[in-house]
């Protein structure tokens, strides 16, 4: 998100000490939040997902019906569902949404600390105290205007990894305090426990076993009646290893 903000401000005509002002005030942001994410693909039956996620094809892709997606989010206020944005020229453009304000508060003298007196022009500490003042009422602005760009900061992620087609149901999280942890992968890796809505929204759509997955299907389709879970549709992936 920083860098997209850099390359719009640049292209918005703002000049480095802004835009790198600007830029900053970004940083600062990404440093005091995250964000948590529950990760799923548009896509359920794509090889190099099988390899990269799903213990190299010996895994199972999870259709996750929208309505079950959707429900979470309206139970639960700070999760949302969105789509990962990978195109540069989308990204820039919900940046860009933002500019008229951006654009409206460095004129207005944002990210321009008042200098203290010279002697061609001299002021009095009133008028220091009072451009000073001015300069931080902007400056908290245009912080706060940066933070409108929130619900979709951590919604970017680089072209390369266009073949994911990622969808995110993700949560802001201001303070580590409010996470529990587990371990994965000889690392802690900090989550929140969500509530499922209630057991009438229908949460599976369908069950695709991977290219690698020895589980007949009935065996699964067992599996699943057994837990709650009826008509499911279960089927083989067709991505082939060779």
């Amino acid at each position: 998100m920083t860098s997209v903000i850099g390359e719009v401000a640049s292209e918005e005509g703002i000049n480095k000490f802004e835009r790198d002002e600007l830029t900053g005030m970004a940083g600062l942001i990404d440093n005091i939040t995250d964000c948590l994410g529950f990760c799923m693909s548009a896509d359920g039956d794509t090889l190099s997902q099988w390899r990269g996620y799903a213990d190299d094809g010996r895994g199972v892709s999870i259709g996750f019906s929208h309505e079950f997606l959707t429900a979470i989010t309206k139970s639960n206020g700070l999760v949302r569902l969105q789509k990962v944005i990978y195109d540069l020229d989308d990204q820039k453009q919900r940046v860009r949404e933002i500019f008229p304000k951006v654009n409206e508060l460095i004129s207005e003298g944002a990210v321009s600390i008042p200098r203290t007196n010279r002697l061609l022009s001299p002021k009095t500490a009133e008028q220091l105290q009072a451009e000073m003042e001015h300069y931080r009422s902007k400056n908290v602005e245009l912080f706060g205007t940066l933070t409108e760009l929130q619900p979709i900061w951590f919604s970017f992620k680089n072209p390369a990894f266009r073949e994911e087609n990622e969808w995110r149901l993700a949560m802001n999280i201001l303070s580590p305090d409010e996470t529990d942890y587990r371990t994965a992968n000889g690392r802690l890796v900090p989550y929140k426990a969500v509530e499922f809505p209630a057991a009438a929204t229908r949460t599976l759509e369908q069950l695709i076993l991977g290219p690698k997955n020895t589980t007949p299907i009935r065996v699964v389709e067992s599996f699943l009646r057994r837990y709650g879970f009826e008509n499911v549709t279960v089927s083989v992936s067709t991505a082939s290893y060779r």
